[in-house]
């Protein structure tokens, strides 16, 4: 155990991990895991958020995806019971007393420090509006730390914040209604508004691999590698101001964002564009 605290302390200082940090962290641990099975040092979750808890500190906030999509398939969301299915580091985080979860029964967060309360009591009825999780997350420029998962492929929901707050041509909002058993275990009907793919113009949103270079350009990216894996932290407050003014200027077709069409490329081909979301 000593020698993964020590390994994941190193860890945390390269990868500037700082006191007062607020951090959405976005992983798939799996190399990270498989790294120090080679050493022979057993990866425990728990400690290794433990660790960014404490680099952090009391005046800090670590934000982890606990993302569930059965509201909009009709089943009831409970507070308590309903599952992440956004990996194993929220999975756990529901699990501690020191991690709460926001009330999104389609988005919501664990998280834990000093901005908690904060999130959790933000009301919203749409996932990616003003009131919401991810517009806090840009007005208070925190940090997208991503571990083993590239933002351009996978997992940067902000994206859709970027899409909802210009309004885009391929995206359109729906109302989903259901069941909500809050986590005093009161049941309650309730309408959440998801700004949704129009699946007849765009099967998925693409961001373009000069990304990179401009979000670097302006300071609002770091890349790093170490325990032979990748880690990337992007300044949501610049990088989203930067993609909501490319996206406000520019067409379709020129944008960094952009609508990845049915009839124009199929799954297997997307790392041909350099482009998932």
């Amino acid at each position: 155990m000593n020698d993964f605290k020590g390994e994941i302390r190193n860890l945390i200082d390269k990868i500037e991990i700082r006191e007062k940090d607020f951090i959405f962290l976005v992983s798939d641990i799996t190399k990270l895991m498989f790294y120090f099975k080679k050493k022979n040092i057993n990866f425990d979750i728990n400690c290794f958020l433990d660790s960014i808890l404490e680099a952090i500190g009391s005046d800090g906030t670590l934000v982890l995806p606990t993302y569930n999509w059965d509201f909009c398939k009709g089943v009831n969301f409970d507070y308590n019971k309903t599952q992440s299915v956004t990996g194993v580091l929220g999975k756990v985080a529901l699990k501690r007393d020191d991690f709460i979860r926001t009330t999104n029964p389609i988005y919501s967060f664990a998280v834990a420090g000093k901005e908690k309360d904060e999130l959790y009591n933000l009301k919203h009825s749409s996932c990616f509006g003003e009131d919401s999780p991810f517009s806090y997350f840009h007005k208070n420029n925190i940090k997208y730390l991503s571990i083993g998962v590239d933002y351009k492929f996978l997992g940067f929901t902000p994206v859709h914040y970027v899409e909802e707050k210009v309004g885009v041509s391929y995206r359109y909002f729906k109302n989903f209604k259901g069941k909500y058993i809050d986590k005093n275990g009161e049941q309650k009907d309730v309408t959440y508004k998801f700004y949704v793919k129009d699946l007849s113009k765009v099967s998925m949103t693409g961001i373009k691999a000069e990304t990179d270079l401009q979000l670097i350009s302006i300071g609002a990216m770091k890349k790093y590698y170490f325990c032979e894996e990748n880690f990337m932290t992007i300044y949501l407050g610049p990088a989203l101001d930067h993609m909501i003014q490319d996206t406000t200027i520019n067409n379709e077709k020129n944008r960094l964002i952009f609508p990845i069409k049915n009839d124009k490329i199929k799954r297997s081909k997307i790392n041909e564009l350099d482009a998932y979301q």
